[in-house]
């Protein structure tokens, strides 16, 4: 009866510390919640509430960007498995006003260059990201940035893809451009900050994009892909006119 009695009192007590460490362990994360959101992060308006490993956060953000901050920063926090979001951001009236601030935006991204092509869309202030880019930087994460800082913007879809590393696809850019910058007629747009084409190289695929003046210059360009080393096929996906 007595070892009975010891082991039922044994464990009794490990259920009170372990209840006793649960709570301090609580405690502690939603502290350090309350510091990422008041101190580093400036928010007042967003509540936040601490079940176990999960925090939950409601409350009005200003933007996509600030809610995506809020919920990585939380979960970068030692002792939080996941972060339920209950957080809100004010809606604009017309998806026009932010499919103009999207395309701006992707505009003005100074590493949007004649070896990329991105666009977006906006349905119901849902932003869809597409497109395909150069490899030489993280150009998906930083036009999310962008975009999710755009007012009224609720969600993004990414779907731009990130085009082939290889040393091949490299020489076969370099190829390209020599030769484009050398053409009378294409020479001055290679050197656009928005050229009205594009020249996608992906896998020794060249997907030309975008617009040009006539038929005459859809050819040229797409002779000038063709004759470019190692390419294994061309996409002339022009249109004609749009300047």
């Amino acid at each position: 009866m007595t070892v009975i009695a010891r082991t039922g009192f044994v464990a009794f007590l490990a259920l009170v510390l372990t209840a006793a460490g649960t709570t301090q362990d609580t405690a502690a994360i939603a502290g350090e919640v309350g510091v990422v959101l008041r101190d580093d992060l400036d928010l007042e308006t967003v509540d936040y509430h601490v079940d176990g490993t999960e925090v939950t956060l409601s409350g009005r953000v200003p933007t996509l960007w600030v809610k995506t901050q809020a919920i990585d920063q939380v979960l970068e926090i030692d002792g939080v498995e996941t972060v339920a979001s209950e957080l809100s951001i004010p809606e604009v009236e017309d998806d026009d006003e932010i499919a103009q601030a999207v395309g701006s935006a992707i505009q003005r991204y100074q590493h949007n260059t004649i070896w990329d092509y991105v666009e977006g869309a906006v349905t119901d202030g849902v932003v869809t990201l597409s497109g395909s880019v150069t490899p030489d930087r993280d150009k998906p994460a930083e036009l999310f940035e962008r975009v999710a800082k755009i007012k009224g913007v609720q969600d993004i879809n990414l779907e731009i893809r990130r085009q082939s590393s290889s040393r091949r696809d490299r020489d076969l850019r370099i190829i390209i451009d020599q030769r484009v910058r050398r053409h009378p007629t294409f020479s001055q747009f290679a050197i656009l900050p928005d050229p009205p084409f594009r020249i996608l190289v992906d896998r020794a695929v060249v997907t030309l994009v975008g617009s040009v003046r006539g038929d005459v210059e859809k050819r040229v360009l797409e002779q000038i892909a063709r004759q470019a080393f190692e390419v294994d096929r061309v996409v002339n996906l022009l249109q004609v006119g749009g300047r």
